[in-house]
């Protein structure tokens, strides 16, 4: 009798209690209210997590004290060019410094920032 988005958080609530150390987790706002959006983040606490989403407002709940936080929060994704290869990265100091600037402005959320910076 669990609505959708109560089955996601029990199933999230179940796998974070049984990963001690690292998570992973894919897609993990959908079908979440805002409120549980923001108790998957306290729960998370201090493990690794790997999260990925195409949706802004996973984004949108990270937070950022300074520019070597944002530098190693995210992991940047390409393609080569001309190839099928894809590279992965950290963001070099200068680019986590003028995001970080920017985030400090607060006119726009984390997912409109990295879309506005091509970071997204």
């Amino acid at each position: 009798m669990l609505s959708y988005g109560q089955k996601r958080m029990l199933a999230i609530m179940h796998y974070l209690a049984s990963a001690k150390y690292a998570v992973i987790a894919d897609e993990l706002v959908n079908g979440l209210h805002h409120h549980w959006i923001r108790a998957c983040f306290e729960l998370l606490g201090e493990r690794q997590v790997f999260l990925t989403s195409q949706n802004p407002l996973l984004l949108d709940y990270l937070r950022f004290q300074s520019p070597e936080d944002v530098r190693s929060t995210f992991v940047l994704c390409r393609r080569d060019k001309g190839s099928e290869q894809m590279s992965w990265e950290n963001m070099s100091h200068e680019a986590a410094e003028d995001f970080f600037d920017s985030y400090k402005v607060g006119f726009q959320q984390v997912g409109e920032l990295l879309q506005t910076k091509g970071l997204w």
